[in-house]
């Protein structure tokens, strides 16, 4: 896949040009789609939304210019390669010798932030898959082909894809409820859309003392619980929450998972 796989560079093309990304038509295309279309600057590869602005155009100038390096050989296939041992290929052995001998160390926030004894053990679930883009929003759900191209947009009838970075933070309704939580905590910035930067910056959000740190994580954990069961209930149930609603979700599950553990964060029930 042209946008989501990692077949140029260190990350994926969605991540290294994020803003062409959310306005290009054309998420789901191959790389040899686009390459046969052409992706030069005016290749009939890029499909646009809205004309692009000047620095939008300067980003796909770069993202163009990178591409057009690439020479496809029509004659090979693509086949899967072990890299740690191309020759003989992938061995237990030789993952379980790579695991504990090359010094690897976890990223251990990202990895145990989620599992919190105040949240419920399938909220936690749910974010942790978030995370690691295993939720099966649409674009997912096209990708294992269990939908066609044509039901891949949003399920808030936006016609925009349907992807995690979408739904959970730029989609109109929860780009509307992060900013109706932001007002409730007086905390304002400008948040990253992508997942895992998104949780980090708000759940650690600077100037903010340690002992908030729990208390934000689940208010965060409550609001894509909240956008998660929004978007499910469009689509199983055909109803749509009122924005007043969904923030008052927010606010109740946040108070009853702390209230549940019995945990103090010098706020009162008056001033939820």
């Amino acid at each position: 896949m042209f946008w989501y796989d990692n077949w140029i560079g260190d990350v994926p093309l969605r991540y290294k040009f994020p803003r062409l990304f959310d306005l290009t038509e054309s998420k789901e295309r191959t790389v040899e789609e686009m390459s046969r279309l052409g992706w030069e600057e005016e290749g009939l590869a890029w499909v646009w939304r809205r004309r692009l602005l000047a620095w939008e155009y300067e980003s796909l100038r770069e993202c163009s210019a990178l591409v057009n390096n690439i020479v496809l050989q029509v004659n090979i296939h693509d086949a899967w390669k072990w890299l740690l041992d191309p020759s003989r290929g992938y061995s237990v052995r030789e993952s379980y010798r790579y695991l504990t001998l090359s010094g690897i160390t976890l990223d251990r926030d990202r990895v145990d932030d989620v599992w919190l004894k105040h949240i419920p053990t399938k909220v936690s679930l749910m974010v942790w898959r978030l995370l690691r883009n295993r939720l099966p929003t649409r674009d997912n759900l096209l990708r294992r082909g269990v939908i066609q191209a044509n039901a891949a947009t949003c399920a808030t009838g936006c016609d925009v894809s349907e992807t995690a970075e979408h739904l959970f933070f730029n989609c109109a309704f929860s780009s509307r409820l992060w900013t109706d939580t932001r007002v409730w905590l007086g905390i304002y910035d400008v948040s990253p859309g992508n997942p895992r930067d998104h949780f980090q910056q708000f759940t650690k959000m600077a100037g903010m003392p340690r002992t908030s740190y729990l208390y934000l994580k689940i208010i965060w954990c409550a609001a894509v619980w909240v956008i998660w069961k929004e978007r499910n209930n469009r689509v199983f149930q055909n109803t749509v929450a009122t924005p007043y609603s969904l923030i008052e979700k927010v606010k109740l599950y946040s108070f009853l998972w702390l209230k549940s553990k019995q945990v103090s964060f010098g706020y009162s029930l008056h001033d939820w």
